[in-house]
């Protein structure tokens, strides 16, 4: 196999990684209720199909059941995360919630494994400074201490950029807010690897994180190469941005500083400079999506004229002979 062909199944892959057929003709005994049936699982009682009886392998899954390794398992759902990320959260939006384990929970425990690394090794650890009792020192020390809800946080200011710029996809075209919600923790999670992989490895690969936003979102949402480049560009300078934003007013109204004349100029500042490139790429967006529809219809009209001429041109061949 060459390896063009290898990478031409591994894109098919990507898209169609489950294989839900099965023989309609195959029957099954349900030794739970006693129904018959066909297919993998019972349709009453839900139990899987062709069960056998308890052995060490039965024991095996039942354990690995209590660290989230039987059925849609966090190790399988990672595999799929890193693999092909975008089309595996398009899956779950989209309803396919039998594919992967719990976000939320996958977060959570992600975090714990965050946590371990950086006791482990502490490449990246965050110190606060003795003796600095600011609200932003504090929420940066609960952030390193909690990096699973922390990052959930921080990405969650790339929410609201998110659902503006791609809500005109080709692909998940007007997704929803909470959709984007689900985005964002699976966002939050392919962070918290990264972070693993700084811990190991180093610094650097924090430019990993634009690159997994890059490579998600157009797996996700569809744009070509350089119309996905420009909006997660904007997305991720916005969301920074937004976030600089929440804690200068977060450590405005904590703190009482000598004068507010800085502060309301950086307010100005951070809000003029988050919310207008997002207000143009949305602009843009639409417009994009705008004539992307019209040109569909134009086709579709031209295509429909051209069957109804090439069927009156039949009838009147018919006719004539």
């Amino acid at each position: 196999m060459t390896l063009k062909e290898r990478y031409k199944r591994f894109k098919a892959w990507q898209l169609e990684p489950f294989d839900w057929s099965y023989d309609e003709n195959e029957r099954h005994h349900c030794v739970n209720c006693g129904y018959d049936f066909a297919g993998k699982f019972c349709p009453h009682c839900s139990q899987k199909a062709g069960l056998k009886k308890v052995s060490w392998k039965s024991v095996l899954q039942s354990t690995a059941e209590v660290w989230g390794m039987g059925n849609r398992s966090l190790l399988y759902s990672l595999w799929q995360l890193i693999w092909r990320p975008g089309y595996f959260i398009s899956d779950y939006i989209n309803g396919k919630r039998q594919v992967s384990f719990p976000p939320v929970k996958m977060l959570v425990l992600m975090g714990v494994i965050s946590v371990i690394m950086d006791h482990l090794f502490g490449i990246n650890e965050f110190k606060v400074v003795e003796g600095d009792t600011s609200w932003v020192a504090q929420f940066f020390a609960w952030i390193k201490s909690s990096p699973g809800w922390g990052g959930l946080f921080l990405a969650g200011f790339f929410m609201i950029p998110t659902w503006c710029l791609f809500r005109y996809a080709p692909r998940n075209t007007k997704h929803t807010l909470p959709q984007g919600f689900f985005i964002t923790v699976f966002m939050a999670i392919l962070a918290l690897i990264v972070e693993c992989l700084i811990d190991l490895f180093g610094y650097y690969f924090y430019i990993m994180i634009p690159l997994c936003y890059f490579y998600v979102y157009r797996q996700l949402f569809g744009y070509d190469y350089w119309g996905n480049f420009w909006r997660v560009v904007i997305t991720l300078g916005s969301g920074f941005l937004l976030a600089a934003l929440a804690l200068t007013i977060a450590e405005l109204l904590t703190t009482t500083p000598k004068s507010y004349a800085d502060e309301f100029i950086a307010m100005r500042d951070l809000t003029l400079y988050s919310v207008v490139p997002i207000l143009v790429g949305m602009f843009i967006s639409k417009k994009t999506f705008d004539f992307r529809e019209k040109r569909k219809q134009t086709v579709f009209q031209y295509l429909k004229m051209k069957f109804q001429a090439i069927r009156q041109r039949k009838k009147q061949n018919n006719h004539e002979e």
